[in-house]
Protein backbone atom coordinates (compact mmCIF):
# COMPACT_ATOMS: atom_id res chain seq x y z
CA UNK A 1 0.00 0.00 0.00
CA UNK A 2 2.89 2.06 0.77
CA UNK A 3 4.41 1.52 -2.51
CA UNK A 4 1.43 2.11 -4.42
CA UNK A 5 0.82 5.81 -2.20
CA UNK A 6 4.89 6.55 -3.64
CA UNK A 7 3.87 5.84 -6.96
CA UNK A 8 1.18 7.58 -7.25
CA UNK A 9 2.37 10.72 -5.60
CA UNK A 10 5.10 10.21 -8.10
CA UNK A 11 2.94 10.04 -10.92
CA UNK A 12 0.88 13.31 -9.40
CA UNK A 13 3.98 15.18 -9.63
CA UNK A 14 5.38 14.33 -13.07
CA UNK A 15 1.86 14.78 -14.44
CA UNK A 16 1.92 18.14 -12.28
CA UNK A 17 5.51 19.03 -13.81
CA UNK A 18 4.28 18.15 -17.67
CA UNK A 19 1.28 20.32 -17.21
CA UNK A 20 3.24 23.42 -15.49
CA UNK A 21 2.78 25.30 -18.57
CA UNK A 22 -0.65 25.35 -18.80
CA UNK A 23 -0.36 26.99 -15.17
CA UNK A 24 2.41 29.29 -15.10
CA UNK A 25 2.57 30.78 -18.45
CA UNK A 26 -0.95 32.05 -17.81
CA UNK A 27 0.78 33.56 -14.71
CA UNK A 28 3.93 35.15 -16.49
CA UNK A 29 4.27 38.70 -16.96
CA UNK A 30 1.42 39.85 -19.77
CA UNK A 31 2.20 43.35 -22.37
CA UNK A 32 2.59 45.61 -19.21
CA UNK A 33 -0.62 47.93 -18.95
CA UNK A 34 1.67 50.92 -18.17
CA UNK A 35 1.52 53.67 -20.40
CA UNK A 36 4.59 54.19 -22.31
CA UNK A 37 6.11 58.04 -22.23
CA UNK A 38 7.28 57.72 -25.61
CA UNK A 39 4.76 59.19 -28.15
CA UNK A 40 4.50 58.26 -31.92
CA UNK A 41 4.26 61.52 -33.98
CA UNK A 42 3.71 59.27 -36.89
CA UNK A 43 3.25 55.24 -37.51
CA UNK A 44 3.59 54.16 -41.14
CA UNK A 45 2.66 50.49 -42.34
CA UNK A 46 3.24 48.86 -45.29
CA UNK A 47 2.04 45.62 -45.57
CA UNK A 48 2.58 43.47 -48.59
CA UNK A 49 1.05 39.86 -49.28
CA UNK A 50 2.58 37.42 -51.30
CA UNK A 51 0.10 34.85 -52.89
CA UNK A 52 1.72 31.90 -50.88
CA UNK A 53 0.00 33.77 -47.99
CA UNK A 54 3.49 35.18 -46.27
CA UNK A 55 3.12 38.98 -45.20
CA UNK A 56 6.47 41.50 -45.40
CA UNK A 57 6.14 44.24 -43.19
CA UNK A 58 7.97 47.43 -42.68
CA UNK A 59 7.09 49.47 -40.04
CA UNK A 60 8.45 53.08 -39.35
CA UNK A 61 7.73 54.75 -36.26
CA UNK A 62 8.57 58.39 -35.92
CA UNK A 63 8.96 59.19 -32.14
CA UNK A 64 9.07 61.58 -29.74
CA UNK A 65 11.58 60.22 -26.25
CA UNK A 66 11.60 62.52 -23.21
CA UNK A 67 15.01 61.91 -21.41
CA UNK A 68 15.43 58.37 -19.73
CA UNK A 69 14.46 55.82 -21.95
CA UNK A 70 16.52 53.30 -23.94
CA UNK A 71 14.13 52.49 -26.75
CA UNK A 72 11.13 50.47 -27.74
CA UNK A 73 9.00 47.22 -26.88
CA UNK A 74 7.64 45.60 -30.27
CA UNK A 75 5.27 42.69 -29.09
CA UNK A 76 3.81 40.13 -31.76
CA UNK A 77 1.29 37.56 -30.69
CA UNK A 78 2.14 34.43 -32.10
CA UNK A 79 -1.49 32.81 -31.59
CA UNK A 80 -4.08 33.47 -34.15
CA UNK A 81 -7.37 34.14 -32.10
CA UNK A 82 -9.42 32.87 -35.45
CA UNK A 83 -7.43 29.93 -36.13
CA UNK A 84 -6.52 28.33 -32.96
CA UNK A 85 -4.19 25.53 -34.50
CA UNK A 86 -2.00 28.54 -36.82
CA UNK A 87 1.13 29.92 -34.98
CA UNK A 88 2.54 33.02 -36.55
CA UNK A 89 5.83 33.69 -36.07
CA UNK A 90 7.61 36.74 -36.75
CA UNK A 91 10.79 36.73 -38.36
CA UNK A 92 12.90 39.84 -37.69
CA UNK A 93 14.86 40.83 -41.00
CA UNK A 94 16.57 44.64 -39.74
CA UNK A 95 15.48 46.79 -36.99
CA UNK A 96 17.44 50.39 -37.68
CA UNK A 97 17.11 53.36 -35.51
CA UNK A 98 17.63 56.75 -37.24
CA UNK A 99 19.38 55.16 -40.10
CA UNK A 100 21.35 52.40 -38.69
CA UNK A 101 21.19 49.03 -37.09
CA UNK A 102 19.43 49.00 -34.44
CA UNK A 103 20.92 46.75 -31.25
CA UNK A 104 18.09 44.38 -30.60
CA UNK A 105 17.18 41.22 -28.08
CA UNK A 106 14.61 38.65 -29.21
CA UNK A 107 12.57 37.81 -26.18
CA UNK A 108 9.47 35.66 -25.16
CA UNK A 109 6.55 36.22 -22.65
CA UNK A 110 3.52 34.00 -21.46
CA UNK A 111 5.34 31.06 -22.63
CA UNK A 112 5.87 31.08 -26.53
CA UNK A 113 2.25 33.43 -26.42
CA UNK A 114 4.49 36.77 -27.29
CA UNK A 115 7.44 37.57 -29.29
CA UNK A 116 9.16 40.36 -28.37
CA UNK A 117 12.08 42.57 -29.93
CA UNK A 118 13.90 44.77 -27.27
CA UNK A 119 15.00 47.88 -29.43
CA UNK A 120 17.73 49.82 -27.79
CA UNK A 121 20.70 49.13 -25.95
CA UNK A 122 20.21 48.68 -22.54
CA UNK A 123 23.77 51.02 -21.77
CA UNK A 124 22.62 54.16 -23.74
CA UNK A 125 20.17 56.34 -23.11
CA UNK A 126 18.68 58.20 -26.18
CA UNK A 127 19.01 61.57 -26.63
CA UNK A 128 15.48 63.57 -26.14
CA UNK A 129 13.87 64.48 -29.51
CA UNK A 130 12.83 62.49 -32.26
CA UNK A 131 14.28 59.43 -33.49
CA UNK A 132 12.91 57.76 -36.00
CA UNK A 133 12.96 53.37 -35.85
CA UNK A 134 12.32 51.10 -38.94
CA UNK A 135 11.19 47.01 -37.95
CA UNK A 136 11.08 44.91 -40.88
CA UNK A 137 9.82 41.66 -40.38
CA UNK A 138 7.69 38.31 -42.21
CA UNK A 139 5.21 36.25 -41.25
CA UNK A 140 4.12 33.28 -42.62
CA UNK A 141 0.12 32.01 -42.90
CA UNK A 142 -1.61 35.18 -42.76
CA UNK A 143 -4.06 34.34 -45.29
CA UNK A 144 -7.51 32.70 -43.70
CA UNK A 145 -10.17 30.86 -45.50
CA UNK A 146 -13.09 33.17 -46.56
CA UNK A 147 -15.23 32.52 -43.28
CA UNK A 148 -12.95 33.17 -41.19
CA UNK A 149 -14.41 36.41 -39.02
CA UNK A 150 -17.51 36.72 -41.46
CA UNK A 151 -19.71 37.12 -38.53
CA UNK A 152 -17.98 39.82 -37.06
CA UNK A 153 -19.42 43.68 -36.89
CA UNK A 154 -16.83 46.37 -37.74
CA UNK A 155 -17.35 50.15 -37.93
CA UNK A 156 -16.01 50.77 -41.46
CA UNK A 157 -17.12 48.77 -44.28
CA UNK A 158 -16.27 49.37 -47.79
CA UNK A 159 -17.46 47.35 -50.85
CA UNK A 160 -18.69 43.90 -50.40
CA UNK A 161 -16.64 40.78 -49.12
CA UNK A 162 -19.19 38.02 -49.57
CA UNK A 163 -17.98 36.42 -52.60
CA UNK A 164 -14.35 36.35 -51.44
CA UNK A 165 -12.27 32.92 -51.54
CA UNK A 166 -9.95 33.99 -49.10
CA UNK A 167 -9.88 37.29 -46.30
CA UNK A 168 -6.49 38.86 -45.02
CA UNK A 169 -7.83 39.64 -41.07
CA UNK A 170 -4.91 41.15 -39.38
CA UNK A 171 -4.49 43.90 -36.79
CA UNK A 172 -2.40 46.04 -38.77
CA UNK A 173 -1.56 48.02 -35.78
CA UNK A 174 -0.83 45.78 -32.96
CA UNK A 175 -2.69 46.26 -29.42
CA UNK A 176 0.15 45.95 -27.64
CA UNK A 177 1.35 49.32 -28.26
CA UNK A 178 1.60 51.22 -24.63
CA UNK A 179 2.10 54.38 -26.82
CA UNK A 180 -0.33 57.43 -27.88
CA UNK A 181 -0.10 57.22 -31.77
CA UNK A 182 -1.01 60.83 -33.11
CA UNK A 183 -1.21 59.99 -36.70
CA UNK A 184 -1.46 56.20 -38.46
CA UNK A 185 -1.02 55.06 -41.89
CA UNK A 186 -1.02 52.10 -43.71
CA UNK A 187 -0.64 50.63 -47.02
CA UNK A 188 -1.34 46.66 -47.64
CA UNK A 189 -0.38 45.53 -50.79
CA UNK A 190 -2.61 41.91 -51.89
CA UNK A 191 -1.82 39.53 -54.32
CA UNK A 192 -5.66 39.40 -55.79
CA UNK A 193 -8.50 41.63 -56.36
CA UNK A 194 -9.70 43.26 -53.25
CA UNK A 195 -13.84 42.65 -53.33
CA UNK A 196 -14.47 44.62 -49.81
CA UNK A 197 -12.57 45.42 -46.87
CA UNK A 198 -13.82 46.20 -43.24
CA UNK A 199 -12.48 47.83 -40.60
CA UNK A 200 -12.09 49.21 -36.96
CA UNK A 201 -10.56 51.23 -34.48
CA UNK A 202 -10.38 49.89 -31.27
CA UNK A 203 -12.00 46.45 -29.39
CA UNK A 204 -14.98 44.84 -30.11
CA UNK A 205 -17.10 46.40 -33.42
CA UNK A 206 -14.98 49.79 -32.23
CA UNK A 207 -14.89 53.20 -34.39
CA UNK A 208 -14.74 53.73 -38.04
CA UNK A 209 -11.33 53.91 -39.83
CA UNK A 210 -10.41 56.90 -41.40
CA UNK A 211 -8.87 57.47 -45.14
CA UNK A 212 -10.13 53.63 -46.08
CA UNK A 213 -9.71 52.68 -49.53
CA UNK A 214 -9.66 49.66 -51.85
CA UNK A 215 -8.44 49.50 -54.79
CA UNK A 216 -8.01 45.96 -57.33
CA UNK A 217 -4.96 45.04 -54.80
CA UNK A 218 -4.33 47.70 -52.83
CA UNK A 219 -6.01 49.00 -49.52
CA UNK A 220 -5.29 51.83 -47.59
CA UNK A 221 -6.11 52.97 -44.19
CA UNK A 222 -5.37 55.80 -41.44
CA UNK A 223 -6.17 56.77 -37.90
CA UNK A 224 -5.27 59.61 -35.52
CA UNK A 225 -5.11 60.06 -31.68
CA UNK A 226 -5.36 56.47 -30.84
CA UNK A 227 -4.84 55.75 -26.93
CA UNK A 228 -2.21 53.18 -25.67
CA UNK A 229 -3.29 49.25 -26.72
CA UNK A 230 -5.48 50.16 -29.24
CA UNK A 231 -5.31 48.11 -32.08
CA UNK A 232 -6.86 49.20 -35.96
CA UNK A 233 -8.49 45.50 -37.34
CA UNK A 234 -8.27 45.26 -41.28
CA UNK A 235 -10.85 42.41 -43.16
CA UNK A 236 -10.13 42.14 -46.72
CA UNK A 237 -12.00 39.59 -48.91
CA UNK A 238 -9.24 38.66 -52.05
CA UNK A 239 -10.87 36.89 -55.08
CA UNK A 240 -7.45 33.93 -54.89
CA UNK A 241 -8.00 30.78 -52.44
CA UNK A 242 -6.37 30.95 -49.28
CA UNK A 243 -3.17 28.96 -49.45
CA UNK A 244 -2.59 25.49 -47.49
CA UNK A 245 -0.58 26.12 -44.43
CA UNK A 246 0.88 24.41 -41.02
CA UNK A 247 -2.33 23.85 -38.67
CA UNK A 248 -2.00 22.48 -35.01
CA UNK A 249 -4.56 20.09 -33.96
CA UNK A 250 -3.94 22.12 -30.41
CA UNK A 251 -4.46 25.96 -29.40
CA UNK A 252 -1.25 27.91 -28.66
CA UNK A 253 -2.15 27.36 -24.81
CA UNK A 254 -1.08 23.90 -25.09
CA UNK A 255 2.72 24.62 -26.78
CA UNK A 256 4.33 24.84 -24.00
CA UNK A 257 3.54 21.00 -23.02
CA UNK A 258 3.42 20.20 -26.71
CA UNK A 259 5.59 22.10 -28.56
CA UNK A 260 4.77 23.25 -32.16
CA UNK A 261 5.22 20.19 -34.06
CA UNK A 262 3.48 16.95 -34.54
CA UNK A 263 6.37 15.26 -35.80
CA UNK A 264 8.18 16.71 -32.46
CA UNK A 265 5.17 15.05 -30.61
CA UNK A 266 5.87 11.74 -32.50
CA UNK A 267 9.51 11.87 -31.61
CA UNK A 268 8.82 12.26 -28.09
CA UNK A 269 6.36 9.08 -28.16
CA UNK A 270 8.94 7.08 -30.05
CA UNK A 271 11.54 8.12 -27.38
CA UNK A 272 9.10 6.84 -24.61
CA UNK A 273 8.24 3.66 -25.64
CA UNK A 274 11.92 3.28 -26.14
CA UNK A 275 13.10 4.15 -22.75
CA UNK A 276 9.74 1.83 -20.99
CA UNK A 277 11.69 -0.65 -23.13
CA UNK A 278 14.80 0.12 -21.50
CA UNK A 279 13.99 0.37 -18.29
CA UNK A 280 12.20 -3.24 -18.26
CA UNK A 281 14.85 -4.50 -19.73
CA UNK A 282 17.61 -3.35 -18.00
CA UNK A 283 15.61 -3.52 -14.52
CA UNK A 284 14.75 -6.70 -15.56
CA UNK A 285 18.25 -8.11 -16.37
CA UNK A 286 19.48 -6.85 -12.40
CA UNK A 287 16.28 -8.99 -10.97
CA UNK A 288 16.42 -12.18 -9.41
CA UNK A 289 13.94 -14.99 -10.46
CA UNK A 290 12.38 -15.85 -7.41
CA UNK A 291 12.57 -20.06 -6.89
CA UNK A 292 9.57 -22.32 -6.35
CA UNK A 293 8.47 -21.54 -2.72
CA UNK A 294 7.14 -25.18 -1.83
CA UNK A 295 5.33 -24.76 1.27
CA UNK A 296 7.34 -25.08 4.69
CA UNK A 297 5.64 -25.94 8.25
CA UNK A 298 8.75 -24.68 9.87
CA UNK A 299 11.42 -21.82 9.22
CA UNK A 300 15.21 -23.26 7.55
CA UNK A 301 16.89 -24.80 10.78
CA UNK A 302 19.09 -22.64 12.57
CA UNK A 303 17.82 -19.06 11.11
CA UNK A 304 16.31 -16.57 13.49
CA UNK A 305 13.30 -14.67 12.48
CA UNK A 306 15.99 -11.49 11.13
CA UNK A 307 17.96 -14.15 9.26
CA UNK A 308 14.71 -15.75 7.80
CA UNK A 309 13.70 -12.69 6.70
CA UNK A 310 16.86 -11.36 5.28
CA UNK A 311 17.43 -14.18 3.17
CA UNK A 312 13.52 -14.05 1.69
CA UNK A 313 13.46 -10.06 1.20
CA UNK A 314 17.81 -8.93 0.99
CA UNK A 315 15.84 -6.69 3.49
CA UNK A 316 16.46 -5.96 7.77
CA UNK A 317 12.88 -6.23 8.97
CA UNK A 318 11.21 -2.91 10.27
CA UNK A 319 10.28 -5.09 13.30
CA UNK A 320 13.33 -6.51 13.22
CA UNK A 321 15.01 -5.70 16.61
CA UNK A 322 10.94 -6.83 18.27
CA UNK A 323 10.84 -10.11 16.38
CA UNK A 324 14.76 -10.79 18.00
CA UNK A 325 13.96 -10.17 21.26
CA UNK A 326 10.76 -12.19 20.94
CA UNK A 327 12.67 -14.99 19.81
CA UNK A 328 15.35 -14.93 22.47
CA UNK A 329 12.66 -14.37 25.32
CA UNK A 330 10.89 -17.63 23.55
CA UNK A 331 14.16 -19.51 23.70
CA UNK A 332 14.29 -18.86 27.13
CA UNK A 333 17.40 -16.82 27.38
CA UNK A 334 15.57 -13.52 28.01
CA UNK A 335 12.14 -12.47 29.68
CA UNK A 336 10.04 -9.36 28.18
CA UNK A 337 8.53 -7.65 32.04
CA UNK A 338 6.21 -4.50 31.16
CA UNK A 339 7.36 -2.03 34.30
CA UNK A 340 4.73 0.41 32.79
CA UNK A 341 3.12 2.12 29.71
CA UNK A 342 6.01 2.95 27.87
CA UNK A 343 8.64 0.65 30.35
CA UNK A 344 9.73 -2.48 29.83
CA UNK A 345 12.41 -4.52 31.48
CA UNK A 346 14.61 -7.05 30.03
CA UNK A 347 16.46 -9.63 32.08
CA UNK A 348 19.23 -12.50 31.19
CA UNK A 349 18.27 -15.46 32.57
CA UNK A 350 20.24 -17.84 30.94
CA UNK A 351 24.10 -18.75 31.20
CA UNK A 352 26.70 -18.01 28.89
CA UNK A 353 26.79 -21.18 27.24
CA UNK A 354 23.62 -21.38 26.69
CA UNK A 355 24.20 -18.48 23.83
CA UNK A 356 26.50 -20.75 21.70
CA UNK A 357 23.78 -22.13 19.91
CA UNK A 358 21.83 -18.56 18.97
CA UNK A 359 22.00 -17.18 15.50
CA UNK A 360 24.57 -14.41 15.15
CA UNK A 361 21.97 -11.91 15.21
CA UNK A 362 20.17 -12.62 18.70
CA UNK A 363 23.71 -12.69 19.93
CA UNK A 364 24.41 -8.83 18.45
CA UNK A 365 21.07 -7.85 20.02
CA UNK A 366 21.92 -9.57 23.25
CA UNK A 367 25.42 -8.51 23.01
CA UNK A 368 24.20 -4.55 22.42
CA UNK A 369 21.50 -4.72 25.59
CA UNK A 370 23.90 -6.65 27.71
CA UNK A 371 21.83 -8.93 28.73
CA UNK A 372 23.80 -11.92 27.52
CA UNK A 373 23.89 -13.36 31.38
CA UNK A 374 21.83 -13.98 34.47
CA UNK A 375 21.14 -11.86 36.28
CA UNK A 376 21.99 -9.09 33.93
CA UNK A 377 19.21 -6.29 32.87
CA UNK A 378 18.02 -3.71 30.47
CA UNK A 379 15.43 -1.16 31.04
CA UNK A 380 13.42 0.03 28.15
CA UNK A 381 12.07 3.21 28.76
CA UNK A 382 12.03 6.77 27.45
CA UNK A 383 15.34 7.49 28.57
CA UNK A 384 18.38 8.83 26.33
CA UNK A 385 21.01 6.51 27.78
CA UNK A 386 18.47 3.48 26.74
CA UNK A 387 17.37 5.19 23.94
CA UNK A 388 21.26 5.16 22.71
CA UNK A 389 21.43 1.42 23.84
CA UNK A 390 18.18 0.20 21.51
CA UNK A 391 19.52 2.28 19.00
CA UNK A 392 23.50 0.75 18.82
CA UNK A 393 21.50 -2.67 19.13
CA UNK A 394 19.30 -2.06 16.09
CA UNK A 395 22.15 -1.01 14.13
CA UNK A 396 24.18 -3.91 15.13
CA UNK A 397 21.45 -6.71 14.27
CA UNK A 398 21.18 -5.15 10.67
CA UNK A 399 24.98 -5.39 10.44
CA UNK A 400 24.85 -9.20 11.71
CA UNK A 401 22.23 -10.27 9.41
CA UNK A 402 23.96 -8.64 6.57
CA UNK A 403 27.93 -9.79 7.20
CA UNK A 404 25.83 -13.60 8.30
CA UNK A 405 24.82 -13.56 4.44
CA UNK A 406 27.98 -12.80 2.85
CA UNK A 407 29.65 -14.94 5.29
CA UNK A 408 27.74 -18.02 4.33
CA UNK A 409 28.57 -17.14 1.03
CA UNK A 410 24.23 -16.85 0.49
CA UNK A 411 24.88 -13.85 -1.06
CA UNK A 412 27.77 -12.04 -2.84
CA UNK A 413 27.61 -8.28 -4.29
CA UNK A 414 27.18 -7.04 -7.63
CA UNK A 415 27.98 -3.91 -7.69
CA UNK A 416 27.82 -3.06 -11.44
CA UNK A 417 23.79 -3.34 -10.66
CA UNK A 418 24.32 -0.19 -8.92
CA UNK A 419 24.40 1.69 -12.62
CA UNK A 420 20.53 1.32 -13.16
CA UNK A 421 20.15 3.55 -9.97
CA UNK A 422 22.85 5.89 -11.48
CA UNK A 423 20.71 6.10 -14.82
CA UNK A 424 17.92 6.63 -12.53
CA UNK A 425 18.70 9.73 -10.93
CA UNK A 426 20.00 11.12 -14.32
CA UNK A 427 17.39 10.52 -15.54
CA UNK A 428 15.42 12.26 -12.62
CA UNK A 429 17.65 15.09 -12.74
CA UNK A 430 17.31 15.39 -17.07
CA UNK A 431 12.98 15.27 -16.24
CA UNK A 432 13.23 18.12 -14.07
CA UNK A 433 15.47 19.74 -16.89
CA UNK A 434 12.67 19.37 -19.27
CA UNK A 435 9.53 20.51 -16.23
CA UNK A 436 11.88 23.93 -16.83
CA UNK A 437 12.47 24.26 -20.53
CA UNK A 438 15.86 24.26 -19.93
CA UNK A 439 17.29 23.30 -23.68
CA UNK A 440 13.98 21.61 -24.45
CA UNK A 441 10.76 23.59 -26.33
CA UNK A 442 8.39 22.18 -24.26
CA UNK A 443 7.59 19.98 -20.98
CA UNK A 444 6.77 17.03 -23.13
CA UNK A 445 10.31 16.28 -23.56
CA UNK A 446 10.27 15.11 -20.15
CA UNK A 447 8.16 11.65 -20.75
CA UNK A 448 10.35 9.50 -22.40
CA UNK A 449 12.83 10.77 -18.73
CA UNK A 450 9.67 10.17 -16.52
CA UNK A 451 9.00 7.18 -17.73
CA UNK A 452 12.18 5.59 -17.46
CA UNK A 453 12.67 7.34 -13.91
CA UNK A 454 9.11 5.69 -12.69
CA UNK A 455 10.09 2.20 -13.82
CA UNK A 456 13.69 2.09 -12.69
CA UNK A 457 12.50 3.34 -9.42
CA UNK A 458 12.78 0.07 -7.91
CA UNK A 459 16.32 -0.54 -8.41
CA UNK A 460 16.55 1.69 -5.27
CA UNK A 461 15.07 -1.13 -3.02
CA UNK A 462 16.74 -3.44 -1.20
CA UNK A 463 18.64 -6.43 -2.88
CA UNK A 464 19.94 -4.11 -5.84
CA UNK A 465 23.63 -4.55 -5.70
CA UNK A 466 24.13 -8.12 -4.75
CA UNK A 467 22.77 -11.28 -5.39
CA UNK A 468 21.83 -14.89 -4.02
CA UNK A 469 24.05 -17.54 -4.52
CA UNK A 470 22.92 -21.01 -4.94
CA UNK A 471 23.02 -22.10 -1.77
CA UNK A 472 20.88 -18.84 -1.06
CA UNK A 473 18.56 -19.38 -3.37
CA UNK A 474 17.69 -22.49 -2.10
CA UNK A 475 17.45 -21.01 1.49
CA UNK A 476 15.06 -18.39 0.05
CA UNK A 477 12.94 -21.09 -1.39
CA UNK A 478 12.26 -22.47 2.04
CA UNK A 479 11.99 -19.28 3.83
CA UNK A 480 9.07 -18.31 1.30
CA UNK A 481 7.55 -21.12 1.61
CA UNK A 482 7.68 -20.89 5.26
CA UNK A 483 6.47 -17.38 4.92
CA UNK A 484 3.48 -18.82 2.55
CA UNK A 485 2.70 -20.76 5.87
CA UNK A 486 2.41 -17.94 8.34
CA UNK A 487 0.69 -15.25 5.62
CA UNK A 488 -1.95 -16.89 3.72
CA UNK A 489 -5.47 -17.87 4.19
CA UNK A 490 -5.61 -21.04 6.14
CA UNK A 491 -7.62 -22.90 3.85
CA UNK A 492 -4.77 -22.16 1.07
CA UNK A 493 -1.72 -23.76 3.84
CA UNK A 494 -3.40 -26.01 6.83
CA UNK A 495 -1.83 -26.16 9.79
CA UNK A 496 -2.62 -28.57 12.52
CA UNK A 497 -2.43 -26.62 15.38
CA UNK A 498 -4.26 -29.10 17.47
CA UNK A 499 -0.92 -31.55 16.65
CA UNK A 500 1.62 -28.72 17.39
CA UNK A 501 -0.16 -26.02 19.64
CA UNK A 502 3.27 -24.93 21.03
CA UNK A 503 4.51 -24.09 17.21
CA UNK A 504 1.84 -21.43 17.43
CA UNK A 505 4.01 -19.35 20.03
CA UNK A 506 7.33 -20.31 18.66
CA UNK A 507 6.58 -19.06 15.51
CA UNK A 508 5.05 -15.80 16.74
CA UNK A 509 8.75 -13.75 16.24
CA UNK A 510 9.09 -15.02 12.51
CA UNK A 511 5.33 -13.91 11.89
CA UNK A 512 6.10 -10.85 13.69
CA UNK A 513 9.65 -10.16 11.70
CA UNK A 514 7.59 -10.61 8.20
CA UNK A 515 5.01 -8.47 8.90
CA UNK A 516 2.57 -11.34 9.20
CA UNK A 517 2.02 -11.53 13.05
CA UNK A 518 -1.86 -10.43 12.61
CA UNK A 519 -2.59 -12.81 9.49
CA UNK A 520 -0.98 -15.96 11.96
CA UNK A 521 -3.28 -15.02 14.50
CA UNK A 522 -6.21 -15.02 12.31
CA UNK A 523 -5.03 -18.32 11.32
CA UNK A 524 -4.76 -19.62 14.51
CA UNK A 525 -9.01 -18.29 15.85
CA UNK A 526 -10.28 -19.68 12.05
CA UNK A 527 -8.67 -23.30 12.94
CA UNK A 528 -9.00 -23.77 16.25
CA UNK A 529 -12.04 -21.49 17.28
CA UNK A 530 -10.62 -19.36 19.73
CA UNK A 531 -8.82 -16.61 20.68
CA UNK A 532 -5.08 -17.07 20.28
CA UNK A 533 -2.98 -17.45 23.19
CA UNK A 534 -0.38 -15.23 24.85
CA UNK A 535 2.78 -16.95 25.36
CA UNK A 536 4.21 -17.19 28.35
CA UNK A 537 7.72 -15.35 27.66
CA UNK A 538 6.00 -12.11 27.25
CA UNK A 539 4.51 -10.45 30.78
CA UNK A 540 2.30 -7.65 30.12
CA UNK A 541 1.33 -5.44 33.23
CA UNK A 542 -2.16 -5.36 32.49
CA UNK A 543 -4.53 -8.66 31.84
CA UNK A 544 -6.38 -7.10 28.22
CA UNK A 545 -5.08 -10.18 26.64
CA UNK A 546 -2.91 -10.99 24.19
CA UNK A 547 -3.74 -10.92 20.20
CA UNK A 548 -2.20 -9.38 17.26
CA UNK A 549 -4.30 -6.35 15.24
CA UNK A 550 -3.83 -4.19 12.25
CA UNK A 551 -0.84 -6.18 10.47
CA UNK A 552 1.53 -5.64 14.11
CA UNK A 553 0.10 -7.26 17.39
CA UNK A 554 -2.57 -6.07 19.59
CA UNK A 555 -2.34 -3.39 22.45
CA UNK A 556 0.33 -5.26 24.52
CA UNK A 557 2.53 -5.86 21.25
CA UNK A 558 1.75 -2.14 20.80
CA UNK A 559 3.26 -1.24 23.91
CA UNK A 560 6.23 -3.22 23.58
CA UNK A 561 6.60 -1.18 20.27
CA UNK A 562 6.11 1.77 21.88
CA UNK A 563 8.60 1.47 24.42
CA UNK A 564 11.60 0.30 22.13
CA UNK A 565 10.28 3.43 19.79
CA UNK A 566 10.03 6.15 22.33
CA UNK A 567 13.37 4.80 23.94
CA UNK A 568 15.12 4.82 20.41
CA UNK A 569 13.48 8.62 19.47
CA UNK A 570 14.28 10.05 22.96
CA UNK A 571 18.05 9.56 21.57
CA UNK A 572 17.95 10.34 18.12
CA UNK A 573 16.28 13.95 19.39
CA UNK A 574 18.84 14.23 21.68
CA UNK A 575 21.17 14.33 19.11
CA UNK A 576 19.23 16.63 16.70
CA UNK A 577 19.45 18.63 19.56
CA UNK A 578 23.27 18.27 20.19
CA UNK A 579 24.06 18.74 16.71
CA UNK A 580 21.66 22.20 16.32
CA UNK A 581 23.03 23.87 19.34
CA UNK A 582 26.80 23.09 18.87
CA UNK A 583 29.17 24.72 16.45
CA UNK A 584 29.68 28.29 15.27
CA UNK A 585 30.52 31.12 17.18
CA UNK A 586 31.79 35.16 16.99
CA UNK A 587 29.61 37.83 17.30
CA UNK A 588 29.21 40.10 20.31
CA UNK A 589 29.74 43.36 21.23
CA UNK A 590 32.92 44.99 22.38
CA UNK A 591 33.73 47.77 24.55
CA UNK A 592 36.88 49.95 24.60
Amino acid sequence: MRRLLLVLIFLGLITFGVLSPRLFDSWSSQVSDAEDPVVFSEFRADFTVTADGRLDAVETITAEFPSGRHGLFRYWDVANPNVPGIRQRPRITSILLDGEPAMHQMLWENGTRFRIAKIGDPDVYLSPGTHIFEIRYTIDGVLDPANVGADKRFATSVGSAQAAESVFFWNVIAPSWNNRIQRADISIRLPGYVGGVQCSVGHGVGAPCRGVTASAGAVHVSAVNLPPRTPVTVRAGLDIPAPPRHELPWPQAWDGVLGQSVTGLLWVGGLAVAAALLALWWYGRILETPPGFPLQYSPPDGLGPVQTEYIRTEDVPANGLTATLFHLAERGLIALQQVSKNHWRIRGIADHGAWADVDPVGVAVGAALKVLGPGTEFEAKKTVKSGERLSRARTDLAAAARNWALDEKLIVKKRSEWWLRAANAVAFVAMLVCFFRFGVPNTLWAVPFAVFFVLTTPSWLPGVGTRRTAAGRELWSRAGGFHRMLATDSAESRFDFAARKELYTAYIPFAVAAGAAALWAKKYEAVMGQPAPQPDWYQPSSSSGWGFTGGSGGADFDSFESALSSSIGAYTASQSSSSSSSGGGGGGVGAD
